[in-house]
């Protein structure tokens, strides 16, 4: 659960808003402090408009009341306001689990008080009763107040399916891929239900070769980028024995590993990729910003549908605009003239201009994978047919059409619920 401060519904010194996300709709938690002239509740008064998502307010009102307060005996002049601004938010007050003033006094002549209040949704079932802890105060004259909240239990998966650089596992995922590459039918490829089901062919001998050699890994704050089977073995071996000679090889393991990766790192940016850049901290990874929900035509989108299409809306609105194409005639006619087909040399000119280290589509195949396949001569033709004949068939294929989207937020931006501000 993410909250983020709404500074655009009320600016004031006395008032937080927070938003957070709870199924379909956004919800606010509203923290008050309210000096002798009740100045954050005429606020509330003021700008009530949008606050009707709101399933907590509390904080300290700075009104003595004998509705809530029995050693008080009086009422205030500011509970009817208060009382006011609460139904007109749909909460009403919620008297605590156990009884004990919220504040206690310094001046031995005055009584301790209750002045901080909650004010909860009824009809929002993830927020229960709250409780006064008045030993937590200690040096502070207030009591803690606690609201239990009712989160329901999210699995997150933290894992995904790898197979280690240069590992034995890679060698013989890509001995698998090209052996099997080598069994398909590519000579006589007449229609486009031929292609699609050769190609679904190669799909499926990625598919089964990846997940028969690859590994599912957990992510961990542990997590490093330069650990090698070496370094677990070394590090099991010291866990079982807990010999001090085995735990030094440990540390030569991973001082080893770190060198090597790092060595390999720094050769090929300096020689193959080109990209000093990739060496400074503005293109490692970042935290995202604390965002609110994307809004789309004053809605927020808060599923994956809701979201796609607001952000396909946005960068896809001149689809189905008139457009006067008149100008057109005016462009003298060429003859026309075939596509010529590829040759297996323009394929691999081509491939070998692409990114070894850029992240794989859903078939797991990377360039680095696709480099290496093509250097069989044989593999290499069956590739070719293949595209040349999606050439021939005027057809482009279902697979190729399929790809993982990440959405990435624009930087330095004062807010994100904009789709135009990714």
């Amino acid at each position: 659960m993410r909250f983020t401060l709404r500074l655009n519904i009320i600016n004031h010194q006395d008032v937080n808003i927070l938003a957070f996300h709870s199924g379909q709709h956004i919800n606010y938690v509203i923290n008050v402090y309210s000096n002798d002239n009740q100045s954050a509740l005429h606020t509330l008064n003021r700008n009530i408009i949008g606050l009707n998502d709101t399933v907590v307010m509390t904080g300290n009102f700075n009104i003595r009341d004998n509705d809530w307060d029995p050693n008080y005996p009086h009422h205030s002049a500011h509970t009817k306001d208060l009382f006011t601004l609460a139904e007109s938010l749909g909460l009403d007050l919620s008297p605590p689990i156990n009884s004990s003033p919220t504040r206690f006094t310094d001046n031995p002549h005055n009584t301790n008080s209750v002045i901080n209040l909650a004010f909860i949704n009824p009809n929002n079932s993830g927020f229960s009763q709250h409780s006064l802890h008045p030993e937590l105060h200690r040096l502070s004259d207030y009591v803690p107040l606690i609201i239990e909240v009712s989160i329901n239990e999210t699995n997150i998966d933290n894992s995904f399916w790898s197979i280690c650089k240069d590992s034995e596992k890679e060698k013989n995922f890509i001995k698998v891929i090209t052996d099997n590459t080598l069994t398909l039918n590519t000579l006589n490829i007449t229609s486009k239900e031929n292609l699609e089901a050769i190609v679904q062919q190669l799909a499926n001998i990625f598919n089964e070769a990846w997940y028969s050699q690859a590994k599912k890994k957990h992510i961990t704050k542990h997590s490093k980028e330069w650990w090698t089977h070496v370094c677990t073995e070394s590090l099991n071996r010291y866990r079982n024995t807990g010999h001090i000679e085995h735990w030094c090889e440990f540390k030569s393991n991973t001082r080893i590993a770190k060198r090597e990766f790092f060595d390999n790192k720094i050769y090929e940016i300096t020689s193959s990729n080109k990209r000093p850049w990739d060496l400074m901290n503005w293109v490692k990874k970042k935290n995202l910003p604390t965002i609110e929900s994307i809004l789309y035509k004053g809605q927020p989108c808060n599923t994956l549908p809701d979201l796609w299409y607001a952000l396909y809306s946005s960068y896809n609105s001149a689809k189905n605009r008139p457009i006067n194409t008149s100008f057109l005639n005016e462009t003298p006619q060429a003859n026309q003239i075939l596509w010529p087909p590829f040759l297996e040399q323009e394929f691999k000119d081509a491939i070998a201009k692409c990114s070894s280290s850029s992240i794989p589509g859903l078939d797991h195949i990377s360039w680095r994978y696709l480099k290496v396949l093509i250097t069989n001569d044989r593999c290499l033709l069956k590739i070719v047919q293949i595209a040349n004949a999606c050439i021939d068939l005027e057809f482009w294929l279902s697979h190729i059409k399929s790809s993982n989207t990440v959405v990435i937020p624009k930087p330095n931006k004062n807010n994100y619920n904009s789709p135009k501000l990714f």
